[in-house]
């Protein structure tokens, strides 16, 4: 069989663009039977209608460039009790960005067919990565296999009682895939994201501020505020004043200007976060996930700052 076909009952989710650098072959597992793989194109060259290809991946019949990479869930591999493709496809895309936020496409989803009907359950999300500070960086083999790494422990919170980690990593999967183009619903979800993990008490900026500060304390930010009083200070006047609608909405508004400065600064501390928690043993998750009250709020006072295996070689991404 040829390198870029695809069996029936194979479900592949395309990309208008995937930056893989292409030093080690394809295919590279990515999450639980979710593979980095070759772009269907003999599937994609056969479909009839041909229109039904440019459903899936917009613009695919234009003379534009098409990505090399899809991600495929072969039918030969057995998935996950309860879990189905699409969850696994955004898990592994949230992986991937939590390692490194890279630019990325994501155009549509579909099953592989019989002759006859070889494009099935045709789905179009037509998303782009919200924040990608570096466009001519790539994911390297070895990238892909520590993504893996987190994909893995990420499905692994959503089926334990970690619930408020959990919560916060579907939060960011939501905004750093692209899911909403809004700067005011991005910037108060990576709050609601921070809120979930750090569970803070009256006077809520100044706790937040200080509990991310401490937690992140390894890593730079940039001058010439330090990243505690930047919290605070945007917490105020950004994510409070917007959530009680004192600041004005602009519609339509983008992620762009002063705007993508602090969005790009509110994604890296928030993904580094979620990292540093994705990091933290089991015997401290559940106990922060047990204890109530007073007893929680003086463990998240006393978190020592952040280290662990998915950390190794992080750093923030401006």
């Amino acid at each position: 069989m040829a390198a870029q076909s695809a069996m029936p009952g194979d479900v592949i989710l395309l990309f208008s663009s995937f930056p893989y650098g292409f030093d080690e072959p394809l295919p590279l597992a990515v999450g639980p039977t979710i593979y980095l793989a070759w772009t269907p194109r003999d599937v994609l060259n056969a479909v009839d209608p041909p229109s039904l290809a440019d459903l899936v991946l917009p613009g695919y019949h234009l003379p534009a460039i098409v990505p090399n990479c899809c991600l495929k869930s072969p039918i030969t591999d057995i998935k996950p009790p309860g879990i189905d493709n699409s969850y696994l496809f955004f898990q592994s895309i949230a992986a991937l960005r939590l390692h490194a936020p890279l630019a990325m496409k994501i155009a549509g989803q579909f099953e592989v067919g019989s002759q006859d009907e070889l494009i099935k359950n045709p789905i179009l999300y037509y998303l782009s990565s919200s924040y990608h500070p570096d466009i001519g960086a790539r994911y390297s083999g070895e990238d892909i296999r520590r993504s893996k790494e987190i994909c893995d422990r990420i499905i692994y919170i959503g089926g334990s009682n970690y619930y408020r980690l959990n919560n916060a990593l579907v939060l960011f999967s939501q905004v750093t895939s692209g899911f909403s183009k809004s700067f005011q619903m991005v910037y108060l979800s990576l709050f609601a994201t921070l809120e979930s993990i750090f569970v803070p008490k009256k006077p809520y900026a100044k706790t937040l501020a200080r509990r991310i500060a401490n937690f992140l304390s390894h890593f730079e930010f940039p001058q010439p505020m330090n990243m505690e009083d930047w919290l605070e200070r945007e917490y105020i006047n950004g994510r409070s004043n917007l959530a009680h609608g004192v600041k004005d909405m602009i519609p339509l508004t983008g992620i762009r200007g002063a705007n993508s400065t602090a969005f790009g600064r509110l994604h890296e501390i928030t993904r580094l976060c979620i990292l540093g928690f994705l990091s933290i043993d089991d015997m401290e998750l559940d106990s922060l996930s047990r204890l109530k009250s007073t007893q929680l709020q003086q463990k998240l006072d006393n978190l020592s700052p952040a280290t662990g295996r998915f950390l190794e070689g992080q750093r923030m991404w401006f």
